[in-house]
């Protein structure tokens, strides 16, 4: 077990052998929370909470998961928005503290994220920040169809969120870029950091965020890019096939 900010090189080599390795998975979904579940158990010392999120269309999400999908909309006001093709940014992956963050099934309030348009969007600071380090145009999201899925591909976005302490940090609106804040105070949330990235043969994005109990700089959060770079590419066939929660046939 390690702190982020003891990390060296070699432990991210060590992680990315190990990450590589991972090809016996039937679903995007598990490989994920395999993927998640060895680098939580790697830097445990750290990390309140990590989580894989990943864009899913709503028409493949599951009926539970739709129920809460149209909880949300409904509650922002943005139910009219909601198409069957409209990306649900959805966990595939959680592994924290507390025992119920260990399982997808028992989040209730960030599960499934409707990215039903711009305005929306931005009006969720950490994520709108995420995807403002990927420089991904936020009207992209309002015309979803014609501007992404007809592309087929996301791969020339990706970057890094960094916040250096949690408690504190707030966006250019002065809005906490963590709104959770009794979460932060709780656990004694310090740095957060997250990258995002696109995937080459599907129009689907691919987030990882880490809530961490220490303060450090940007630059040693950064490898950790290289380590969702390599779940990436060992879920690029299961996310081609549409196995995301079910096994392709």
């Amino acid at each position: 077990m390690k702190r982020v900010s003891g990390a060296s090189p070699n432990d991210f080599t060590s992680l990315l052998s190990t990450i590589r390795s991972l090809n016996e998975f039937n679903t995007a979904q598990e490989l994920a929370q395999k993927f998640v579940d060895i680098c939580y158990e790697h830097f445990q010392r750290s990390l309140v909470l990590l989580r894989l999120f990943s864009t899913v269309s709503y028409s493949a999400m599951s009926a539970q998961d739709r129920q809460l999908v149209d909880k949300r909309a409904n509650t922002s006001g943005t139910m009219h928005l909601l198409r069957e093709s409209t990306p649900i940014l959805t966990i595939l992956g959680t592994k924290g503290l507390n025992a119920d963050w260990n399982e997808r099934d028992k989040s209730q309030g960030f599960r499934c994220i409707p990215l039903v348009s711009s305005r929306y969007v931005a009006s969720l600071p950490m994520l709108c920040m995420q995807f403002m380090s990927m420089k991904f145009d936020f009207n992209k999201f309002d015309d979803w169809d014609a501007l992404i899925v007809e592309n087929g591909s996301l791969c020339e976005y990706s970057g890094m969120l960094y916040i250096n302490d949690a408690g504190i940090d707030k966006d250019s609106q002065n809005r906490m870029i963590v709104p959770r804040q009794e979460f932060v105070a709780n656990y004694g949330v310090k740095t957060v950091f997250g990258f995002g990235r696109g995937y080459s043969n599907r129009p689907t994005i691919v987030t990882l965020f880490a809530f961490t109990n220490e303060i450090f700089c940007k630059a040693v959060a950064e490898p950790f890019a290289q380590l969702l770079d390599a779940y990436t590419s060992a879920s690029e066939a299961l996310i081609e096939n549409g196995a995301i929660f079910v096994k392709a046939l």
